[in-house]
């Protein structure tokens, strides 16, 4: 069983729930081992969204009472989520991921709505929805460079809405290659990719980040993985962790990174 989560939000930033509440949720999961990773500041695409440098320091010593008052029932980590277009805050560990695309001098998000994407390939991209998840996945190719990052984030986000290909053909050349370009500069970099279970939680995905095919070429690549909620609520700590462990299994994975109590990770089974 899987008793480690190292993405969750709280309502530090967009997430229903307090620090202590979710430690409590996963208290009573049995969870060994949590790691709070807010958002960012996220302002320069979408202004109050996500943590300003102020906020941040009260998150940081918010989790670290908490790790001192629950010191020996779990282990508490404190990260953040970096966008790769954002400005880089220091935290324990950083997870660089890509919610938005500068185009034409604005920014579209890619998880925000299906209205809202829809409107701006239309209008950016003249209706190519393989131009955009190309600009998408050579954005993604510089998040470390950008962010510091510790692992990768929901790695193919850009297709959250796509769960049965209306948008675009996952399986198709001109979708895969620009993806694999970007996979494999990030695990030339040394980069983990956390599988990642946050749109199945929200009903818009049945199946986690990245897509089977991916993690399959990631293995290939001597690739590693975490396997990550995305919670955002109490309820939803380690969601769908026994289909992604199944699922990184017959992808060939037979080892998970979990963080280490004195930094870097740890290899443990799957």
């Amino acid at each position: 069983m899987i008793r480690e989560d190292f993405h969750i939000h709280t309502n530090f930033c967009d997430g229903k729930n307090t620090p202590r509440e979710m430690v409590e949720a996963a208290l009573e999961k049995g969870f060994t081992d949590l790691g709070f990773s807010g958002h960012g500041d996220f302002g320069f695409c979408e202004p109050g969204f996500g943590m300003s440098d102020q906020i941040l320091e009260k998150y940081k010593e918010t989790i670290q009472e908490l790790r001192e008052e629950y010191k020996g029932k779990i282990r508490l980590y404190t990260g953040i989520e970096l966008d790769c277009l954002g400005p880089v805050q220091k935290a324990d560990y950083a997870i660089g991921s890509t919610h938005c695309i500068e185009k034409n001098g604005e920014y579209i998000e890619v998880d925000y709505t299906p209205e809202v994407l829809e409107e701006g390939v239309k209008r950016l991209w003249q209706g190519d929805w393989y131009a955009m998840t190309r600009d998408y996945f050579e954005l993604e190719a510089s998040v470390y460079r950008r962010t510091g990052c510790t692992w990768v984030g929901h790695f193919d986000l850009v297709a959250k809405f796509n769960e049965k290909g209306g948008y675009f053909d996952e399986n198709c050349d001109a979708y895969r290659e620009p993806a694999l370009a970007a996979m494999k500069e990030l695990n030339d970099q040394g980069l983990p990719f956390e599988i990642n279970t946050g749109a199945m939680s929200r009903g818009l995905k049945s199946v986690p980040y990245p897509s089977a095919f991916l993690l399959r070429e990631l293995k290939a690549m001597g690739g590693r993985i975490l396997i990550n909620s995305d919670s955002h609520s109490a309820r939803h700590i380690g969601f769908g962790f026994e289909q992604a462990r199944k699922i990184a299994w017959d992808c060939g994975f037979r080892t998970r990174l979990i963080l280490a109590p004195d930094g870097g990770f740890r290899e443990v089974l799957l």
